[in-house]
């Protein structure tokens, strides 16, 4: 028989234990595949990247990614804290550091191995080591999110355009990682460069969807549960999501009672989840992949043709 209280106590380590892996998996993937071949990449890690180089080749700085990293984190949650609210949580302010400290381990001691080429990997081929390292961060995000982790970055960023302007997550994040890798061929950086850096976003993008949960878009989960009230209120403030109260009753009790309905993005479905079974452990959920999703929060009816 299990034991309630070892699993409550066993589960955050667990977690923790996935974050980190994850994130020594994504730093591995940025520093030793992306960073050696010198191109321009999106993301909070792509800018940080982005920024060391320019220091060190405009002002002879040696200001290394992860110190950039976790600077350019620190200030981005200061003013989501300002505008949005302190409610990111101490997860991803763990991801935060630990993403940067492993960066910051990782760049002198790759650097005083990289050979002339920049090769750390020895595929010997530009394009490969760039996709390698991009299925490593991918792969990394994807396990650091299924633990309920966040990197930050221009994530920060979507959840201010969303709740100022209502602009859907996916968009900003997309629009953020276009400019910026657009932006660097003020800073010196190559066409070639450029390109490199948009398939390095579209990789990483592709392999976090795919491990997350497929292909598909969306999640729909439905949460029946007795406490169905805190349940809504837990969606809503925590998960930061819409909810809808459906009218049900029990085919065999004939009980009456409500299901909570809540959409959400794949990447979100297990921190959704695991705010369920802290509200009740013993809910009955299901969930459903959604092929496409429109309205409030996704994607609009208008942008349909």
């Amino acid at each position: 028989m299990e034991n309630p209280r070892y699993n409550k106590l066993l589960r955050p380590v667990r977690e923790y234990i996935l974050m980190t892996v994850g994130l020594l998996i994504y730093s591995f993937g940025w520093i030793a595949c992306i960073k050696p071949m010198e191109v321009a990449a999106g993301g909070g890690t792509g800018l940080s990247m982005i920024i060391s180089h320019t220091a060190s080749e405009m002002w002879g700085s040696d200001l290394g990614v992860g110190a950039v990293f976790l600077i350019l984190n620190v200030m981005l949650l200061i003013v989501s804290g300002f505008t949005v609210g302190w409610n990111f949580g101490f997860k991803t302010l763990y991801c935060i550091v630990v993403a940067s400290g492993f960066m910051a381990w990782m760049e002198p001691y790759l650097l005083t191995h990289y050979p002339p080429a920049g090769d750390v990997i020895g595929l010997d081929d530009k394009l490969l080591t760039i996709i390698l390292g991009a299925l490593l961060a991918g792969a990394g995000m994807a396990i650091c999110f299924s633990a309920g982790g966040a990197t930050g970055g221009t994530d920060i960023i979507a959840k201010i355009f969303h709740k100022y302007w209502g602009v859907p997550y996916g968009k900003v994040i997309i629009y953020t990682d276009i400019l910026i890798i657009g932006s660097t061929l003020l800073l010196g950086y190559t066409l070639s460069d450029v390109i490199y850096g948009y398939i390095v976003t579209v990789v990483v993008g592709t392999t976090v969807d795919l491990l997350m949960s497929g292909s598909q878009q969306s999640n729909q989960i439905f949460i029946i549960t007795a406490d169905y009230d805190r349940m809504a209120e837990a969606m809503l403030h925590e998960a930061n999501r819409g909810v809808t109260l459906i009218d049900a009753k029990g085919g065999y009790s004939a009980h009456e009672t409500r299901i909570v309905m809540v959409v959400c993005y794949k990447r979100d479905a297990g921190h959704i989840l695991r705010i369920a079974r802290d509200v009740d452990p013993k809910a009955f959920v299901t969930i459903a992949s959604v092929s496409g999703t429109y309205g409030e929060g996704f994607r609009n009816l208008t942008q349909l043709h």
